[in-house]
């Protein structure tokens, strides 16, 4: 049984093989945005709220839960970037979508500048003043803010103005209560993240500076340096955290949460008042602390990948997490919606695993059902009687099959390339759509590589006359030697500078029951090589199923060795 795949089939098996990728690739993606416990802040009254995508938890100034706001009341789609509170206890915070693109995402994980513009899209996207109670809220500035990113802020609850930390321009920048600009923003650093006033001083974490800078806040002289202090002691270079996102005090000490290159996994380092290092705060193996907040005699410290808000004392002291029942119900809404993402994102490879089992299972059964000619173990050689001249050519019918396959997979990789621009426009982790480039250029590599070697297939021809083969390759060159110089196995047949290809016997370039019944008989006296010998004569003949292998071999080694060590 020799049947062909239907180029339908083909279609069908290749289509379904991008929907299950696009669908791992959007679920995963959605999963891994359901982080934990972010960003922690201080309310007018001294409450304690924790944020967790789109919620705030409301703690008393002691840590007793007391409610959970829902931003969504708020008109916040996706939180981005960070809030603060001005001193009647309303929230500044961005409301609207997420507006970044694929390429927006990728250029802030290559640490580029954000060039977009900060004026909002929409009348319902950009930063507002909003009551947590009454759910009402105002735009804030005229005509309005909109980072569009990652962002800092801090508010003097002295006098309500705002502090921006502008972190993917490398800007800071201050505005009154009421969003009316009060100085010119501020230049010369690199990734600024948290900011607060201490002693009449503006304090930021200069994440790719690598240090913590000290500017004079006062409208004047805004952003005028007084200067900078390394929070990269020995201990946390040796660890690889080197990247300060987030910092507190904590009585006379100062905690830094140093982050790794992915701004990740970090370390938080104790300093004391003149920002002398004092010692590291030993947190459990695969910690992943984003904020740091002091309540009462203890340090919370939110736990984004471990979903937790751990509690230390001020001596560094691991402490039960922190329990609260607000934080537990999100927490496990969250969870639970993680699991049914990570469960679909399985289904997608669950789903290309099968497609792959089934084809070398239906691989197989073809083999299995396969006839090519067989002799029986100590029996004479079937030898062709017919000493006729034979002349043959590749099976056009199978031919206009096999292009007719390719050019379905050529323009279905093409069209891949629509739902990976719309994942590209809607993941919010750029890192794991970004590493889908590769497989998807490489699958279009392969069928362009395959496609040649198709061609390559036309205008061949073998030519027997008594005991002389004649060859004629792909190029048209014709190459004639003895039955006895040939070399050949059940994919193709070889003289002394030339290959022809035959095909694998369930999918013949020349016609199998001509292969079989007229030219194998006649090649008792050739020698018969394994595959990895007819592969090594394909290479250094230079016949492009060869240089297709050598090419693909290179790729793979070369893909895999950037994937893992990026």
């Amino acid at each position: 049984m020799n049947a062909k795949v239907h180029p339908l089939v083909a279609a069908l098996i290749i289509a379904a093989t991008f929907a299950a990728v696009a669908l791992w690739t959007w679920a995963s993606g959605r999963a891994a945005s359901l982080g934990g416990p972010a960003e922690l802040t201080t309310g007018p009254q001294g409450h304690r709220f924790i944020q967790i995508q789109n919620y705030l938890v409301e703690h008393d100034a002691e840590g007793s839960y007391l409610r959970t706001h829902n931003l969504d009341d708020m008109g916040v789609e996706l939180f981005l970037g960070g809030h603060a509170f001005f001193s009647d206890g309303d929230i500044l915070l961005r409301r609207g979508p997420d507006p970044r693109s694929f390429l927006d995402n990728l250029r802030a994980y290559k640490r580029e500048t954000n060039r977009n513009t900060i004026v909002p899209e929409s009348s319902d996207s950009g930063l507002f003043r909003c009551d947590l109670k009454t759910r009402d809220c105002e735009r804030f500035g005229e005509p309005g803010v909109d980072f569009k990113a990652a962002f800092s802020v801090y508010i003097d609850q002295r006098t309500d103005e705002v502090y921006v930390s502008d972190t993917t321009r490398h800007l800071l920048r201050k505005y009154s209560s009421d969003g009316v600009e009060l100085a010119p923003p501020v230049d010369g650093f690199h990734f600024p993240n948290q900011l607060t006033l201490h002693d009449d001083e503006l304090l930021v974490a200069d994440t790719n500076n690598h240090e913590i800078s000290v500017l004079e806040p006062g409208s004047p002289i805004f952003g005028e340096r007084i200067g900078s202090r390394d929070v990269v002691p020995p201990p946390a270079e040796s660890a690889g955290h080197t990247w300060p996102s987030h910092f507190t005090r904590v009585g006379d000490e100062w905690w830094v949460n140093n982050m790794m290159t992915g701004m990740d996994r970090g370390g938080v380092y104790v300093f004391d008042d003149d920002w002398r290092f004092l010692r590291r705060v030993e947190l459990p193996n695969g910690a992943d602390p984003i904020s740091l907040m002091a309540v009462g005699e203890t340090v919370w410290i939110s736990d984004w990948n471990n979903d937790v808000v751990r509690r230390v004392s001020f001596a560094g002291d691991a402490l039960t997490d922190l329990e609260s029942t607000g934080l537990t119900d999100v927490l496990t809404r969250s969870a639970e919606e993680r699991r049914r993402f990570s469960l679909m994102s399985y289904a997608g490879v669950i789903v290309v695993g099968l497609l792959f089992v089934g084809l070398l299972v239906q691989a197989f059964a073809r083999s299995m059902n396969a006839s090519p000619v067989r002799q029986d173990v100590g029996a004479e050689p079937i030898r062709s009687t017919g000493d006729e001249p034979l002349h043959l050519e590749p099976d056009e019918a199978a031919m206009k099959r096999i292009n007719a396959a390719l050019r379905i997979a050529m323009v279905l990789t093409v069209l891949a390339v629509v739902p990976l621009v719309m994942l590209m426009q809607t993941s919010e982790n750029p890192e794991l759509v970004g590493k889908l480039i590769g497989p998807i250029a490489g699958i279009f590599a392969i069928v362009a590589m395959v496609a040649w070697v198709n061609r390559g297939n036309w205008g061949t021809a073998i030519m027997l006359d008594g005991d002389r083969l004649t060859l004629r390759d792909h190029t048209g060159r014709e190459s004639t030697c003895s039955i006895r110089q040939v070399r050949y196995d059940d994919t193709a047949i070889a003289t002394r500078d030339t290959v022809v290809i035959l095909g694998r016997p369930q999918n013949r370039v020349y016609t199998d029951g001509d292969v079989r019944e007229q030219l194998m008989p006649r090649l008792v006296d050739a020698s018969r090589i394994g595959a990895l010998e007819m592969l090594k004569l394909q290479i250094e003949l230079k016949h492009p199923q060869g240089l297709i292998t050598v090419f693909a071999l290179v790729g793979v080694a070369i893909y895999a060795f950037v994937y893992f060590a990026t």
